[in-house]
């Protein structure tokens, strides 16, 4: 089979696109898995959406490293981050129960959808330092968070 110079272009896109796909899966394969296991959730409506922050010892402030999206299931969802290196790693979610997105909020700035973080079973007076929702990963690890719901 002949090659014409017009199809050089489309081939190294191709490369490319596989090369990236399988840096993906062998990422994904060669680090830690941190399983998040979300408790409390009031309904199968919407979406369960899950922020991964991350934490240098150089670092002053935590990173989004990643984040994670699973459909809303009546008490628990599993959600997991894998292909992570080893670190401290924290994870702040919030129940979509209208699947807009957002955090919807009152108009004092109370959540009206289900909120959580990660080794936090109770929240109150805003969002916990890093610290406290903290998970030191050097093997694969599961934490767990628990969803509030305004009254």
């Amino acid at each position: 089979m002949r090659l014409s110079l017009w199809m050089l272009p489309t081939l190294i896109c191709a490369a490319s696109l596989l090369h990236a796909i399988d840096s993906a899966e062998c990422a994904e394969k060669d680090g830690l898995v941190l399983t998040l296991k979300v408790e409390g959730v009031r309904s199968s409506k919407g979406q369960i959406r899950a922020e991964l922050l991350g934490k240098q010892a150089d670092d002053t402030k935590a990173k989004t490293v990643t984040f994670g999206v699973k459909d809303a299931q009546t008490g628990s969802v599993v959600i997991e981050f894998p292909g992570l290196t080893p670190g401290d790693y924290a994870v702040q979610l919030y129940h979509d129960e209208n699947a807009n997105g957002k955090v919807d909020m009152n108009m004092v700035g109370i959540p009206l959808e289900g909120f959580g973080f990660s080794n936090t079973p109770l929240v109150a007076g805003g969002i916990p330092e890093f610290d406290k929702m903290k998970v030191s990963l050097s093997a694969d690890a599961t934490t767990t968070a628990v969803l509030a719901y305004a009254p």
